[in-house]
């Protein structure tokens, strides 16, 4: 798998910063989620001798296991932008980030209940968290995933998070 971020024109660097922009409003980018594919990226997160797995406490998959991530930041490398959003979302440092993948995620419900759904293709990381665990307000009941409880827990996940879950475990 080759995945690669290109920062040219005009035979030169691209002064990212240049890219980056303020947050949307809550109703323009409920209306951006309504009519775009969000691009996504998530990752499993060694930490505490297993994989750091929380529960969302929004759509889509509230109430599901989960991996930390969310919309890619604009104007920001990849794994810059994951760093950004695992720091705000658990206060964790991420190390030895790589990506192992990418999906996209079709589900029938979304965050703003504009009806339409949510449509995230993602790319998939794994990394080691560094750092003391606190979660923000939109993710609850960490849990470390050991083989152990793996195996216990297995059937009951997302077959996202179970697909990548087979490959770290």
């Amino acid at each position: 798998m080759i995945f690669r971020e290109y920062n040219l024109e005009g035979g030169g660097n691209v002064d990212l910063s240049r890219l980056r922009a303020n947050r949307m409003s809550l109703p323009n980018y409920s209306l951006a989620h309504q009519h775009l594919p969000i691009v996504c990226h998530d990752v499993f997160i060694r930490y505490g001798g297993g994989v750091l797995l929380v529960v969302r406490d929004n759509h889509p998959h509230k109430g599901e296991l989960w991996p930390l991530g969310g919309r890619i930041e604009r104007g920001f490398s990849t794994e810059d932008s994951l760093r950004m959003i695992v720091r705000r979302e658990s206060r964790l440092e991420l190390e030895d980030i790589s990506m192992i993948g990418s999906i996209r995620i079709f589900a029938g419900t979304d965050p703003f209940s504009h009806g339409k759904g949510t449509d995230c293709p993602a790319f998939v990381y794994s990394a080691t968290g560094i750092g003391k665990l606190r979660l923000d307000s939109l993710h609850k009941d960490p849990t470390i995933v050991t083989p152990e409880r793996y195996d216990k827990i297995r059937d009951s996940l997302h077959p996202y998070v179970r697909d990548f879950m087979d490959l770290l475990i």
